[in-house]
C-alpha cells in the first residue's frame, strides 16, 4: 500500500504533470500596444486593429504579454484627473482584448505613470497612477508588498513568467524615478526564481525598459534600465537561468543575447509607426521557438487629440486588402534549445542574426 501511495504522489507532482503533457503551446508578445489614449471603438482604427488582433489569435496563444505603454497617460495635474482619465481609457483598452477573446498579462510602462521625466508634483502622482493601473488591470497580487499588481508572476504549464515594475523611487536620468529592479523588489524577484526554477522548464521575464544596449529606437526617449548588464537585476536573471527578457519602450526591434538570455525589444506604437510587430512563441518541453512578425500600415494625415499632448496619433490606420491577403511577414526566427546539457541558440534569421542587420 505504501508503495502505491508513493507512486501516486510522484505522478501528481508538478514536474510529472508537465512530463505527462508534453504538447507544445504558444503565447505572444506586443509591448507598447497602443501607447495612446484611444477610444473603443475608434473611428478609422478598428478594421486594422481587428486584423492585427485576429492575426495574433490565429497563433492560438494561451495569453498575450504587453510590456507596458498601454495608454498615453498624460493625465495630471491632480489625483482626481488621473483617476478620471484612467476610468475612461483603461476599461476600453481591456474590452478590446476581451472582444477578441485574448487573455492579457500587462506590465506597467512609463506612460502608465504619466510619461517620463518625473520631477516635483508630477513625481508625487506616481503612486496614484500605479493604483489606477492596479485597480483596472487586475494583475496577480503576488508581488512585493509595495508593488502589488505592478510586479507579479504566474506559472503556465512548464514555464514561469515574471513581470517586473522597473519604475522605482530614486534619483536617475529621468528625475525622481530610476529604471531598475533593486531593493525589496529584487529580493522578491530572486525568491520567486529560486522557488520555481526546479519546478519549470523555462523562465520568461517581462519589463518595460531594455537592459542590454545599444538598441534601435523610433519615436522614443530611449529610456534604459540603470546600469545595464552590470545591474543586479540582469545578474540575477543570469544566475537563475532566465531564457527571455521581453521589453518595449524603444518602438523598434533589437534582439540581443548575453549570459544565456535573449533580450527582445520590440512592439507596437500603433498610431505612429508604419511597421508594428509582435512576437509569437511556441513552447516545447526542451526548446522555445521564437518568431517575430511584422505588417505594413498606412497612416492617415490628421491627428487624434490627446490630453496635455500636442502631437497625437494619426487619425486613421489602414492595412490594405492586398496586405491582408499576404498577412504578417516573418522578420526573424530563433530557437532556444535545451535538449543537451547546455542551453544553445540556433536557427537564427532576420533580427536574431545581428550580423545581417543594418
Amino acid at each position: 500500500m505504501k508503495t502505491i501511495l508513493l507512486f501516486l504522489l510522484a505522478l501528481t507532482s508538478p514536474l510529472n504533470l508537465q512530463a505527462q503533457d508534453s504538447s507544445p503551446w504558444s503565447f505572444t508578445s506586443i509591448p507598447d500596444f497602443l501607447n495612446f489614449d484611444i477610444e473603443y471603438p475608434q473611428e478609422g482604427w478598428e478594421d486594422s486593429l481587428g486584423f492585427i488582433l485576429e492575426s495574433m489569435k490565429k497563433d492560438d496563444p494561451a495569453f498575450v504579454m504587453v510590456a507596458g505603454d498601454l495608454v498615453m497617460g498624460h493625465w495630471g495635474p491632480t489625483a482626481d484627473s488621473v483617476n478620471q482619465w484612467a476610468d475612461r481609457f483603461y476599461p476600453q483598452w481591456i474590452q478590446r482584448w476581451r472582444d477578441h477573446d485574448l487573455k492579457i498579462y500587462a506590465a506597467i510602462g512609463d506612460h502608465e505613470i504619466g510619461d517620463n521625466p518625473w520631477r516635483g508634483e508630477k513625481a508625487k502622482l506616481v503612486p496614484v497612477y500605479k493604483e489606477a493601473f492596479r485597480r483596472h488591470l487586475r494583475m496577480p497580487l503576488n508581488g512585493p508588498e509595495h508593488m502589488k499588481g505592478t510586479a507579479f508572476y504566474w506559472v503556465h504549464r512548464n514555464a514561469l513568467f515574471v513581470a517586473v515594475d522597473v519604475f522605482e523611487q530614486g534619483k536617475g536620468k529621468q528625475g525622481e524615478i530610476a529604471a531598475g529592479v533593486t531593493g525589496k523588489q529584487l529580493a522578491w524577484f530572486k525568491q520567486v526564481l529560486k522557488d520555481h526554477r526546479d519546478q519549470v522548464a523555462h523562465i520568461i521575464v517581462m519589463g518595460h525598459t531594455p537592459v542590454l544596449r545599444p538598441v534601435r529606437t523610433f519615436s522614443s526617449s530611449g529610456m534604459l534600465t540603470e546600469k545595464g548588464a552590470d545591474s543586479a537585476f540582469w545578474k540575477t536573471m543570469a544566475t537563475y537561468g532566465v531564457d527571455l527578457y521581453l521589453c518595449g519602450e524603444v518602438h523598434a526591434v533589437t534582439c540581443k543575447q548575453r549570459d544565456g538570455i535573449w533580450q527582445i525589444a520590440h512592439g507596437g506604437l500603433l498610431g505612429r509607426t508604419t511597421q508594428p510587430n509582435y512576437l509569437a512563441v511556441t513552447v516545447h518541453p526542451n526548446r522555445i521557438e521564437l518568431t517575430l512578425k511584422e505588417i505594413n500600415l498606412i497612416n492617415g494625415t490628421g491627428r487624434l487629440p490627446q490630453h496635455q499632448k500636442s502631437k497625437g496619433p494619426w487619425d486613421t490606420l489602414t492595412v490594405t486588402e492586398d496586405r491582408k491577403k499576404k498577412g504578417f511577414t516573418t522578420i526573424g526566427q530563433a530557437t532556444i534549445d535545451k535538449t543537451k546539457s547546455r542551453k544553445s541558440f540556433s536557427k537564427l534569421t532576420g533580427f536574431f542574426d545581428e550580423s545581417t542587420n543594418p
